[in-house]
């Protein structure tokens, strides 16, 4: 272990790692910037302290905002993309009128801001520098949404952490009754939407049911995406309420988990296969590493996480054996060039990896819009796209390379410190909260390595949430 740390890839690292006292943390913290919002808001909550003071709503309007955030997390599964983001919108409002009327109240930052804060930047870099403007403006006030709701849920949760927990619950039940919806629309049957797997030289049999549950649109990689991102937080919950003891709450988010993990099955999703792998290699790595360091006398516990270990292990390799159209679909993944899906993925990169080369310094600029205006100067013949399919290279694409690297920064700064609290914290709550979000974060990046359902509010505001329970969690 001494050689690891006193090697320079250690050490390099742990640079790229940001704490709360660090020299960048304290110049954002004590920026000239922030000293300005914080000094107006203080003057505005002095200006309106006389009408505030008593004001029953502002004095309760936490509760408002918690009641929103939630309406938010609930909407996800059945709204259309503009009204989930007027309840973001609104939310945000509320926020700010909460900064502007409550008294004592400020805005907060933490050491993770400082990569998230570059990334922002510059893609508002981005769309400045775009030849696309207006549509370049259209992408950038997606952006902003998805960033405003990552600062009202750090913000609520940063003098209260353990609404973390409620948070949690929340995605963890609306993704329970998604994956109930999903798994009875497999049963009963639905009718194919688009063209969702390739049905050419395939015997009929093979074709899976692909569900969709209700989530808009209709789509079964965003269905795939949304419960791949969410599974985590039933497991999180699990293993909280294990250690507390309460069995049948410990009861309830196991089915919750296995439901979701089914339902993702059905999806017939190959890069949510991917990311639900990367999910349950995690969490029982990390589980294992809990209960052997820190419950090394509770024989018990070793015997039920191998125990448990063995039958999901045989459990997936049931559902696979039992089913050859399951067989079929994961087979198809390494068919490369064969599977028209695959086919038409790569040549899509290749287009897409052409777009970044030429405009690698601040990218074309962000928003669907842009991508597809450009997309048609570099596309081949037959292989239309309306993403990169791959949420690295949309970045890039989009953002530029600078972009890409603080995205990365901020994935590698949650690994870090995740790595750095299992192996040093004691608190087991702080462990499992922190890695929780880090299983959520890594399922969504997987899956985004080969789509980019990333980008849609379902699957985006459930990113920033898990960023925001972390950064406050991994900070007390």
């Amino acid at each position: 272990m001494n050689r690891v740390k006193e090697s320079f890839f250690y050490k390099f690292l742990n640079k790229l790692d940001i704490s709360e006292d660090s020299y960048l943390t304290r110049l954002f913290t004590e920026s000239f910037l922030l000293g300005l919002i914080n000094k107006f808001f203080q003057s505005a909550q002095g200006l309106f302290s006389r009408i505030t003071s008593n004001s029953l709503l502002i004095n309760n309007i936490d509760c408002l905002i918690i009641g929103l955030i939630t309406i938010l997390l609930i909407s996800l599964t059945f709204c259309a993309t503009a009204t989930i983001g007027l309840i973001a919108g609104i939310t945000f409002i509320l926020f700010l009128i909460k900064l502007t009327l409550k008294k004592n109240e400020q805005f907060s930052i933490n050491a993770l801001d400082v990569p998230i804060f570059a990334y922002i930047g510059l893609i508002v870099l981005s769309a400045a520098f775009s030849t696309l403007f207006i549509p370049s403006i259209k992408g950038l006030a997606k952006v902003i949404v998805y960033f405003a709701s990552y600062l009202v849920f750090f913000n609520i949760l940063k003098d209260k952490p353990l609404r973390s927990y409620y948070f949690l619950a929340i995605i963890a039940f609306t993704a329970f009754g998604e994956s109930v919806l999903a798994i009875y629309q497999n049963f009963v049957g639905v009718e194919s939407l688009a063209t969702w797997q390739d049905a050419k030289n395939v015997n009929p049999e093979l074709l899976m049911t692909r569900v969709y549950g209700s989530l808009k649109p209709y789509n079964p990689n965003l269905l795939a995406g949304y419960l791949t991102a969410a599974i985590s937080s039933t497991a999180g919950l699990f293993f909280l309420f294990a250690c507390k003891k309460k069995f049948r709450l410990t009861l309830v988010f196991l089915v919750a988990f296995i439901s979701i993990f089914l339902a993702i099955i059905f999806t017939g999703s190959r890069g949510a296969y991917l990311g639900a792998g990367g999910i349950l290699a995690a969490l029982t790595l990390i589980s294992g590493h809990i209960i052997w360091h820190d419950f090394p006398k509770k024989i018990w516990l070793r015997k039920i996480w191998i125990y448990l270990t063995l039958i999901g292990i045989s459990g997936v390799l049931f559902l696979i054996l039992a089913s050859p159209s399951l067989q079929h679909r994961i087979a198809s993944i390494f068919a490369f060039w064969e599977d028209s899906s695959n086919s038409f993925r790569f040549n899509v990169y290749m287009s897409s990896l052409q777009m970044f080369l030429d405009n690698w310094l601040t990218g074309i600029g962000p928003g669907n819009e842009v991508f597809r205006l450009v997309y048609g100067l570099y596309m081949k013949t037959g292989f239309d796209a309306l993403a990169a399919y791959s949420v690295p290279l949309e970045i890039a694409v989009e953002s530029g390379i600078f972009a890409l690297l603080a995205f990365l920064w901020i994935l590698l700064i949650i690994f870090l410190k995740t790595a750095k609290i299992l192996l040093n914290s004691n608190n087991i709550e702080k462990k499992i909260l922190v890695s929780c979000c880090m299983i959520a974060i890594m399922g969504i990046i997987i899956h985004g390595l080969v789509d980019t359902i990333f980008f849609r509010p379902q699957v985006q505001l459930l990113f920033w949430m898990f960023i925001a329970v972390f950064a406050v969690n991994a900070k007390n």
